[in-house]
């Protein structure tokens, strides 16, 4: 089955942007969910696990946090869960497998992380939901001079697969790749053909990984489009023969006109919309097949702003305004979007 790839945009406005064929009048409905239990904040990590969405990390302008919460759609509510140990932090990474969350790397700019010695972290742990003690210390990512990272991009697939890419140290921006293995407890160092990326996000569907979006050396926003496959050969793929067209308008082919959605510290999260599944890419500061407006993200202009898949429902919220890393102001709202309801302004609630 064909995946769809629909991308929400906000670039410091609130213009949305979807990718797919076909279209209709009902573009889409943002309603408002319990806000999160914690206190407001950007840059955090979210995954799930089941019928769970997890929340924690991140930083709000003054305080790091290494918080986590969990969100139970049937009941609509937030519950602290175990603290992430180690460091408070934010542009951490986190996923999921079948059965575990993982949550790693970071930065923290007032105090420094043991196992590195400077503001970026490469320590990782696991979350099992199930356990008295629910975060375990695993090995930490093996970056060469045991040196840190932030604002890598991760994934993780239900065989136990998980993926950590690029990011940046403060003085330069990386391409390596990391695959971790459940079964085994080891990260091995894979190889990635394409540009160095920070900021990026990812998606997945069927066992692959999708990467897009992001910012490359000199500050240059990236409009390739990524696919990963640990079972295949070549792991990772690009361009329009594999479906993976760039995300801006590149030629003069009229499919490829008229758009333009790079960007950087966007989100994504993924849903079955009719049997169809798709993904979706909202938000970001800058600023596949064919693209088209989608319904605005009433919530208002940010970045680093955090996306859950729970049940093949997408939910959106948090997230900064100003600029990184040091906000003005952070959210706490938390919205699911519904892609074939028409918009109703009464549904969003301003948390």
């Amino acid at each position: 089955m064909k995946v769809q790839r629909l991308l929400f945009i906000v670039a410091m406005s609130v213009a949305l942007f979807s990718c797919g064929s076909g279209s209709n009048n009902n573009n889409g409905d943002w309603v408002t969910r319990s806000a999160f239990g914690g206190p407001n904040r950007g840059s955090a990590v979210a995954f799930s696990i089941g019928n769970v969405g997890y929340v924690g990390t991140g930083f709000n302008g003054l305080y790091y946090y290494n918080d986590f919460w969990a969100f139970d759609p049937t009941q609509n509510q937030w519950t602290e869960v175990d603290t992430l140990p180690g460091q408070a932090r934010a542009f951490a990474v986190g996923f999921a497998t079948a059965k575990y969350g993982y949550c790693g790397t970071g930065y923290n700019g007032i105090n420094v992380f043991p196992g590195t010695g400077t503001n970026w972290a490469n320590d990782f742990y696991k979350f099992d939901p199930t356990a008295s003690t629910q975060w375990s210390q695993i090995t930490n990512i093996p970056i060469p001079n045991n040196a840190g990272r932030s604002q890598a991009t991760a994934f993780g697939l239900a065989t136990g697969i998980g993926g950590v890419l690029g990011g940046t140290d403060g003085q330069y921006n990386y391409k390596d790749f990391y695959q971790w293995d459940e079964t085994t407890g080891v990260w091995t160092y894979g190889s990635y053909p394409g540009p160095k990326r920070v900021a990026a996000v990812s998606f997945v569907y069927q066992n692959r990984a999708y990467i897009v979006t992001g910012t490359g050396d000199n500050s240059l926003t990236l409009n390739d489009f990524w696919r990963y496959d640990p079972t295949a050969t070549p792991q990772w793929v690009s361009g329009a023969a594999y479906q993976l067209r760039p995300i801006a308008g590149v030629t003069d082919q009229s499919y490829d006109a008229g758009y333009h959605v790079v960007r950087s510290n966007a989100v994504a999260f993924t849903m079955n919309n009719n049997g169809i599944p798709k993904a979706y890419v909202a938000l970001g500061a800058n600023g596949a097949d064919t693209w088209t407006q989608k319904q605005n993200y009433p919530g208002g202009a940010r970045q680093l702003a955090i996306g859950l898949t729970i049940n093949d429902s997408g939910y959106l919220g948090l997230g900064s305004s100003g600029s990184s890393p040091t906000p003005t102001s952070s959210f706490g709202d938390f919205t699911q979007f519904y892609p074939n309801l028409p918009y109703n302004q009464d549904d969003y609630v301003n948390q």
